[in-house]
């Protein structure tokens, strides 16, 4: 058996066993703590001691659980999104066809589809064919079961630590399992919604495919139904006017929220697109996920935090353009789409920070970060820009017309050549 083959055995093994034993614990461990506990002859404070120890294990159980279980949860929508990001742009189902090697077509299995294990699982290659298979699936599952991981830890757990406008009431592991915190969960659910979207439109980008409208339809369906059903969603609103002689006046200021939040994403999407150079020949996404993402982020964020991330996804394009030049995306097709995925993410994370950085207003900090978002557009347009030359002025008639030159036609024509006139 040869020496690779032998190392992936060990490592499926490792996997397994680390799993069963993890979970074995988690099930087992209220039955093992109470036979202890019951046959320990100990006075008081030995025993409340080594309760306090057992209870300290028993926390840390629960939390490796509780971050493993979210974390191959987002993996699994991960999985998913790989699908949709393929096919798509393509025009192709997503849901009545069974996942398939790219090569050899063969239908996968079902343990080979299990998020990032199954990729280490067959080694990086396929089953049958033995041809590679992209380290780009398991990244992006990676990538989105951290986002849940992530968002999980400062939204939910910390009670909401991040979020303005809402006194924060830390939960411990357990009680976050037990308790389900329904205000909180429901703003989880809806940012998680977002940012796998934010990830299928920068991953379509950077194939320079097709952006398919129905991932807009629903973006914006429920960036706009989500908050007018549940309020809770949109924790800073339009204005701090008072509507209180309005009729149902929370949702006229949520629909005041999201139209305003949509307008200022178009707009800074617009700027933000002309701020790169133009796409390429093969670029069939016309780089639209700009404007799209942009609009999206505003629906779900309000339009306070579309000057944030206007500013911090121009700042981290400037950044990034000599990686991508290096690796030879001279057009920078996604790279400010990644960057609006990133300063996106980050923006939610501290979002209580933003809503009054150094203590400016809503009018101040707007004023501020588009001064440096509109300076940072204009550098990043100077770095991206490419001349463009019209390629046909250097090229010879005949590789115009893909057929003979000019003056072959005529020699060829009707009563020129002797065959010609049979």
């Amino acid at each position: 058996m040869p020496r690779s083959q032998t190392r992936l055995n060990w490592l499926r093994y490792t996997i397994a066993v680390v799993v069963s034993l993890g979970l074995g614990a988690v099930l087992a461990w209220p039955a093992f703590e109470m036979l202890w506990l019951a046959g320990s002859e100990e006075d008081f404070i030995s025993r409340q001691n080594r309760l306090d120890q057992v209870q300290w294990i028993q926390s840390i159980l629960i939390a490796g659980f509780l971050y493993t279980w979210f974390f191959f949860f987002g993996a699994t929508v991960g999985s998913f999104l790989n699908v949709v990001i393929w096919r798509m742009p393509r025009g192709e189902t997503v849901v009545s066809r069974p996942s398939r090697c790219p090569f050899c077509s063969t239908q996968l299995k079902w343990n080979d589809n299990v998020p990032v294990l199954g990729w280490i699982m067959l080694g990086g290659r396929c089953r049958t064919c033995r041809l590679p298979i992209s380290p780009r699936y398991p990244i992006i599952e990676s990538v989105v079961g951290l986002i849940f991981l992530l968002l999980l830890q400062f939204e939910v757990l910390s009670g909401g630590g991040n979020l303005p406008g809402i006194e924060a009431v830390r939960l411990s592991h357990s009680r976050a399992m037990l308790e389900l915190q329904s205000p909180l969960l429901s703003i989880y659910v809806f940012h998680c919604y977002l940012f796998s979207l934010m990830v299928c439109w920068a991953m379509i980008a950077w194939d320079r495919s097709r952006m398919p409208v129905t991932l807009c339809l629903l973006a914006y369906g429920v960036g706009f139904l989500g908050p007018m059903i549940w309020p809770n969603l949109y924790p800073v609103r339009f204005t701090e006017m008072d509507l209180g002689s309005v009729v149902d006046a929370e949702r006229l200021e949520v629909f005041l929220s999201v139209l305003c939040g949509a307008l200022a994403g178009a707009v800074w999407g617009v700027l933000m697109w002309v701020s790169v150079s133009r796409p390429s020949a093969d670029d069939r996404s016309g780089r639209l996920g700009i404007p799209i993402m942009m609009l999206a982020a505003g629906m779900f964020f309000g339009w306070q935090a579309t000057f944030v991330i206007a500013g911090i996804s121009l700042l981290m394009s400037v950044i990034s353009w000599p990686v991508f030049k290096r690796l030879g995306r001279t057009d920078f097709a996604g790279g400010v789409e990644l960057s609006i995925l990133f300063s996106s993410f980050v923006f939610v994370l501290t979002w209580r920070f933003w809503d009054h950085p150094l203590g400016m207003t809503d009018l101040p900090k707007a004023a501020v970060f588009g001064a440096v978002a509109i300076l940072l557009g204009l550098v990043l347009r100077k770095l991206t820009w490419r001349p463009t030359f019209d390629l046909r002025r250097y090229q010879r008639p005949s590789e115009m017309t893909g057929t003979e030159s000019p003056e072959l036609q005529v020699l060829a024509s009707t009563g020129t050549i002797p065959e010609n006139n049979q």
